[in-house]
């Protein structure tokens, strides 16, 4: 019986895009961005919706300040974790109005309540303006996180 053991030294592909290092940094930003928000609602007795402008400007410039040199970064990433950063945190804020109203804790608020009721609490508390400025901030985050980059070194 004869092994035979073949060295063959195939060439190595390097991904042409980092998504793990930008994603778990912009997720961390958003996290941050939440617990901010959240608190600073509290505070002001307000759902701030001005406030999804600042997060997006600040997950797109953490993860494009901690980018490396040459590093190609998928587009979504910025965009998409200000989404999820607006959505958890509208979701929390809502579910303490919730407990402040019905006198229950805000975990129970906040895993209890449906989207239905979510959605109905969201358009009787917001204004024209504040959906505006909700929907801006994923597009200013996009716009922060690539500007001034030459578009054939970025990846969908």
């Amino acid at each position: 019986c004869w092994l035979v053991y073949l060295n063959i030294q195939l060439p190595v592909s390097k991904p042409t895009t980092s998504t793990f290092k930008p994603l778990a940094i912009s997720l961390f930003v958003a996290l941050i961005m939440t617990v901010a928000w959240f608190v600073f609602s509290a505070r002001m007795d307000s759902a701030v919706p001005w406030f999804a402008l600042i997060a997006g400007l600040d997950i797109a410039l953490f993860e494009r300040w901690t980018r490396s040199k040459g590093q190609r970064v998928a587009k979504w990433i910025a965009p998409f974790t200000t989404l999820l950063c607006i959505v958890v945190s509208l979701w929390l804020i809502t579910a303490l109005s919730v407990s402040y109203a019905g006198g229950f804790n805000i975990t129970d608020s906040a895993s209890q309540m449906g989207n239905g009721l979510f959605q109905q609490l969201l358009l009787l508390r917001l204004a024209p303006s504040d959906w505006l400025m909700l929907s801006a901030a994923p597009v200013l985050a996009y716009v922060l996180a690539h500007a001034y980059t030459n578009d054939r070194h970025q990846s969908l």
